[in-house]
């Protein structure tokens, strides 16, 4: 009775804090699952009634709870309200896991905090919110930690916002295994995509620090129309690791994909670029596709392929050469000699003519001249445009 008195006394009086968040988080491990109603108090995270749960009264869950948003108990019972509406804090959810094969999830967080830990994603039916193209879409979600995404379910999509509790410290949301979309979204957190999982983009989100890490793939919206293209703004950085994959698509000079930051932006990975919607259309000489438009650049990709051809283009392959990746040459515009290159330095795939005074050899110095040659060729075109 006595350590009892003592244990009580110690934890009235707040000098155990730890002892205090591991009672928590083991007096709240049972689930919590979400079965919602018909009422619109469906939708409402905090209504005690919404939730399945070994607590006596029910109540909805506290911090440290694990929350299980799908069949009740596992079984086969459908959840009547697809929609939830986070009203209140719930600052330190252990883990929340979406699990459900009949139809996906809207949640709303309203810029509440949602979880401190790991979401898992396990839904394979696409939610009708959003882009109508994940199982789970997670609308004005806020991390109070560094927190993980992942799950064998259909893609996860963040809509409006993710923000972080400290904008000055911003958490980290990790996605293994897991695709994310990110369509109109305000991202002030850093992302970083791991092994398996695909960041989509569309209509131009905004960004924190954004790594694609070995295995992790970039691209734009899955099964977008064939003249719609993503774009990215922001003041953060993108880093594309070693084994990452890039994929950008190209439509005309006007219409294609881009990530743009006042950030920095360092090369790594395959860039691949999708040339099926160009068909056999030729381009003046100097025409430019802004890929990637930052305040600095760094490294090189480690290959550059071209996908879904036709001629004049079906045969062409990328080699480096130096700072720049260039394809042989082929008969475009007007019957001229032209290559495709990608410039590393600039972030630029580029049109260009056949340089008649240089002879490709493979030497670094000759295509350094060579890009000297066009920069100024180039600005030339620009200064005579803008006149």
């Amino acid at each position: 009775m006595k350590l009892k008195f003592a244990f009580a006394r110690k934890v009235a009086v707040g000098l155990m804090a730890v002892a205090v968040a591991a009672a928590g988080a083991n007096a709240f491990a049972a689930n919590y699952t979400w079965k919602g109603a018909t009422s619109a108090n469906g939708k409402i995270w905090s209504t005690a009634s919404n939730w399945s749960q070994a607590a006596t009264p029910a109540i909805a869950p506290p911090d440290f709870s694990t929350v299980v948003i799908g069949p009740i108990g596992g079984g086969t019972t459908i959840p009547v309200q697809r929609q939830i509406n986070v009203t209140t804090d719930t600052n330190e959810i252990t883990s929340m896991t979406f699990t459900d094969n009949l139809a996906g999830y809207e949640f709303t967080g309203a810029g509440n905090v949602v979880v401190n830990g790991a979401i898992v994603n396990n839904s394979t039916t696409l939610s009708t919110g959003g882009t109508d193209k994940a199982s789970v879409v997670l609308k004005l979600v806020q991390l109070n930690g560094d927190s993980t995404l992942s799950g064998s379910g259909a893609a996860t999509e963040i809509y409006q916002e993710i923000s972080s509790v400290d904008p000055l410290n911003p958490n980290t949301l990790t996605v293994t295994g897991n695709n994310l979309i990110l369509q109109g979204t305000t991202v002030n957190a850093n992302l970083l995509a791991s092994t398996g999982s695909f960041v989509s983009l569309d209509s131009a989100p905004s960004f924190r620090d954004l790594t694609i890490g070995a295995a992790g793939s970039l691209g734009g919206l899955p099964n977008r129309d064939p003249d719609v293209f993503f774009g990215a703004t922001g003041t953060g950085t993108l880093d594309l690791k070693n084994g990452s994959n890039s994929y950008f698509a190209v439509k005309n000079d006007a219409e294609y994909d881009q990530f743009a930051t006042t950030g920095t932006i360092s090369f790594g990975g395959t860039l691949n670029v999708d040339w099926a919607q160009v068909g056999s259309s030729t381009f003046e000489n100097y025409t430019t596709f802004d890929l990637f438009n930052g305040s600095t650049y760094s490294g090189n990709f480690s290959a550059v392929s071209l996908a879904g051809a036709a001629a004049p283009y079906d045969t062409l392959t990328f080699t480096q050469f130096g700072t720049e990746w260039s394809t042989q040459p082929f008969v475009g515009q007007g019957g001229q000699q032209q290559w495709l290159v990608f410039q590393s330095q600039s972030g630029n795939l580029v049109v260009v003519p056949e340089p008649s005074t240089i002879v490709f050899a493979g030497l670094g110095v000759a295509m350094s001249g060579w890009t000297m040659w066009k920069k100024r060729r180039l600005s030339k075109l620009l200064a005579a445009k803008a006149g």
